[in-house]
């Protein structure tokens, strides 16, 4: 590991156990698309007072990204770290408050490592994994030691899954405070313009052709739940279908969503993590919106088509190699800024109120965060990191959580400040 020589300011070095430690936030993986993303955002939003440091096996390619961002860091640290090397990995972890890990694609047979050395150092962690089975698996191989040691092990923070979890946690939240009481049922509405990242699409084909650990997580709407905990009446992404629908909740066509598979269970997890804030039998769905029952018909039979010839190794294999982007890819400058995402939940109280059930909305949007799986994934990522980094003691304790469960509050605080829309509607 090579470890530049910088020191942590006098401000930084007294929060939490990390007196002894040089970064606020290490990006491993930060030669990739998103990853590079990541630096330029951080670039401009740490500056100056955070402390932190590029992480990946090739100085050249680190050198490379480094020198594309803006001049007041061209002085970042560059760290050689390889995800395979256990001894680097720990070495790093006890030098940082917070490891930003964009070395996946999939996570899970390269992420594994990099959670252990920061459940064991108190180190904080954070992704933008939307693979239910690795979350899984690493909340039960690290939760206990993470809690042990302090340290917050954060997954989904991307586009994957956070708009999903925050828009459910802000609806049930709001509906405490307005109304007093939990949520019988929340649905999630999602609409975006922005392409798919390469590295989603090829965890996904992981997970369709893989014999993969924890498989149940990926099939079971509460899967991704700590063991022992409490079960809704979910079947399916959509809460009850995931077939086209009109939705008497949200008062909108949905159709299926191909990335509800991990913010489903994210959700449903949150809800069990916060000891069931939203209700103990909460019925939680999402879905894309559309603009009517054709369109949703036609959505869904063009997905199912895609996903046929992605399940026959042959065509599977064509679409990798000639049509769908490799991970690291991405969209151009312009789609990303063009790109966005709205999330509207909406809660409906478990209790009558003046004769019905109360219902509150809360909605998440882009804002100026740009397209969904890159630009704003950066974005929301970085603030995570910064949240651990920065507002430690405002935050969940330690183990392996959700964006909702471990960040709350203050990240829809930095998200907002950050140029994102995050609000309660009246």
């Amino acid at each position: 590991l090579s470890v530049p020589s910088r020191r942590a300011s006098p401000a930084s070095a007294g929060r939490s156990r990390c007196v002894a430690m040089t970064f606020d936030v290490v990006v491993l993986g930060a030669t990739g698309f998103t990853g590079k993303l990541a630096c330029e955002y951080l670039a401009q939003r740490g500056a100056p007072e955070v402390h932190w440091a590029m992480a990946g096996r090739d100085l050249a390619k680190l050198e490379a990204v480094r020198q594309d961002l803006p001049q007041g860091a061209k002085e970042i640290p560059l760290l050689q770290v390889d995800v395979k090397n256990v001894e680097e990995l720990q070495e790093v972890a006890k030098k940082a408050k917070v490891i930003l890990n964009f070395a996946g694609s999939p996570y899970a047979d390269k992420a594994l490592p990099v959670v252990d050395a920061c459940a064991s150092n108190g180190c904080c962690y954070v992704d933008i994994t939307g693979e239910a089975p690795f979350m899984k698996t690493s909340a039960e191989m690290y939760d206990a030691k993470a809690k042990e040691n302090k340290a917050l092990i954060l997954h989904s923070c991307g586009f994957d899954s956070i708009p999903c979890d925050i828009a459910a946690f802000m609806a049930a939240k709001a509906m405490r405070e307005r109304h007093g009481m939990a949520c019988s049922k929340i649905r999630n509405a999602v609409s975006m313009r922005g392409g798919v990242s390469g590295g989603t699409i090829h965890s996904g084909l992981h997970l369709l052709s893989s014999d993969v650990e924890n498989a149940e997580a990926f099939k079971d709407p509460y899967g991704m739940n700590p063991s022992g905990s409490q079960r809704g009446p979910d079947t399916a992404d959509g809460g009850d279908t995931n077939l086209p629908r009109w939705d008497d909740l949200s008062e909108r066509w949905l159709m299926f969503s191909p990335l509800s598979n991990p913010s489903t269970r994210t959700v449903r997890r949150s809800n069990a993590l916060m000891g069931y804030e939203y209700g103990q039998g909460v019925s939680y769905g999402e879905g894309m919106a559309v603009p009517g029952p054709i369109s949703g018909w036609l959505g869904t039979a063009g997905m199912g088509f895609v996903v046929g010839l992605l399940l026959f190794p042959p065509t599977r294999w064509a679409l990798t190699k000639w049509a769908l982007p490799s991970p690291g890819q991405g969209p151009s400058r312009k789609a990303m800024e063009e790109g966005y995402f709205t999330v509207r939940a909406v809660a409906r109280g478990e209790n009558l109120k003046d004769g019905k059930h109360p219902t509150v909305a809360a909605q998440v949007q882009s804002g100026t965060g740009g397209d969904p799986g890159y630009k704003c994934t950066a974005l929301m990522s970085v603030e995570s990191a910064l949240c651990c980094a920065l507002q430690r003691e405002k935050l969940a304790a330690g183990g392996v959580h959700t964006p909702a469960s471990g960040l709350g509050q203050s990240l829809v605080d930095r998200l907002n400040d950050a140029g994102m829309k995050l609000f309660v509607e009246p």
